[in-house]
């Protein structure tokens, strides 16, 4: 997760799209995989030690990241499931279950974010929380087509 955290820090912001500097989050990825694989439990207490780290190195909100990655750790915690969690992640579902978490997420962050400032919460859904989850849901892409490969072998 740290090296996720260093590559979503200091290369990913080369890939901003639009006007609102919208990225993917592979650091939401990798917390997503291991909530399926782990639990609830695991999903949380990484998205929150993660989401701590992330707000410390880019100065923002301290535990606003914390708080939007356990919630997505959580949440992904939900489809650990002993006998389908192998399908899900060899699967275009995981891409699916990162867009939900990815939504949730960042509802939860935008949100608190834009606290006090005059966008409405549509504005705020339509500018960063759907493109940005849809940008991540794009990028989950690969781990997918990574397994598949590595399946087929």
């Amino acid at each position: 997760m740290i090296l996720l955290i260093l590559v979503q820090k200091t290369l990913i912001s080369l890939l901003a799209v639009t006007s609102y500097d919208v990225t993917p989050d592979i650091v939401l990825i990798g917390l997503v995989y291991i909530g399926m694989k782990k639990g609830k439990i695991y999903g949380s207490i990484g998205g929150f030690v993660t989401g701590l780290i992330v707000d410390f190195i880019s100065f923002s909100f301290i535990g606003l990241m914390a708080l939007s990655k356990a919630t997505a750790g959580f949440l992904s915690g939900f489809f650990s499931n002993e006998d389908k969690v192998e399908r899900y992640l060899n699967s275009y579902i995981f891409t699916i279950i990162i867009l939900v978490c990815s939504v949730v997420h960042n509802i939860v962050y935008y949100t608190i974010y834009f606290q006090g400032s005059t966008l409405q919460f549509s504005d705020i859904l339509l500018r960063y929380v759907f493109p940005t989850a849809v940008y991540t849901a794009i990028f989950a892409i690969f781990p997918v087509i990574f397994q598949r490969r590595k399946r087929i072998r």
